[in-house]
């Protein structure tokens, strides 16, 4: 076997082992939609995170859903609950597009968790889930600076830009894009070194 075949062997199996996490998968679904409407894409907040883990599992353990006491104050926050693919928290929240006035372009209860996830001027994002003894996964999102600032909506969220497609469902949760891009990365490294190595 030339080494070429070795490093390819090697590549895929790099490509079963790598995962991406599920903060690294939700700001990744995150960043697909906002791209629709044209706004900045979301950096991950290591500190945001941790917290959104630890309120999480708060919810996990009490078994409903509640909002934080800083929520909409300190930073936006999102909650949802799931019995699979916590991941689908996200498509869930975009999906209120289709209660949203752009028109109007003012804060609903039932567009909140879209108008959250799509506002222009966040900067951050953070993500924890935790799953109940009943099976049940509790998903925290958090966005930074806060988001649905009465009076801002107009100017933060913005309709979908013509010519980009439309919502799709998310998989079972593992968009895996650090994996895609390794394994491209690796087949690359392999291609070039099958044509400078010969046996």
């Amino acid at each position: 076997m030339t080494l070429a075949n070795v490093l390819k062997v090697l590549a895929l199996s790099w490509l079963l082992a790598v995962k991406a996490s599920p903060e690294e998968d939700n700001l990744s679904e995150h960043n697909r939609f906002r791209e629709k409407h044209g706004v900045p894409a979301l950096t991950l907040d290591e500190s945001l995170s941790k917290d959104c883990a630890e309120y999480a599992q708060v919810l996990a353990e009490k078994g409903s859903l509640v909002h934080s006491p800083d929520g909409g104050q300190k930073y936006g926050e999102n909650l949802c609950l799931r019995s699979e693919a916590p991941l689908r928290c996200v498509q869930d929240w975009y999906d209120e597009i289709k209660e949203y006035d752009f028109a109007k372009a003012q804060f609903t209860m039932n567009t909140g968790h879209f108008t959250a996830l799509i506002w222009k001027s966040a900067k951050k994002m953070g993500h924890g889930q935790a799953k109940s003894k009943k099976g049940i996964y509790f998903v925290v999102a958090r966005y930074y600076p806060p988001v649905n600032v009465l009076g801002q909506f107009k100017e933060n969220v913005p309709e979908p830009i013509d010519g980009i497609e439309g919502g799709g469902s998310t998989t079972d949760g593992n968009t895996n894009m650090v994996q895609a891009n390794a394994v491209l990365i690796l087949f690359a490294c392999v291609c070039t070194l099958q044509n400078k190595i010969t046996f």
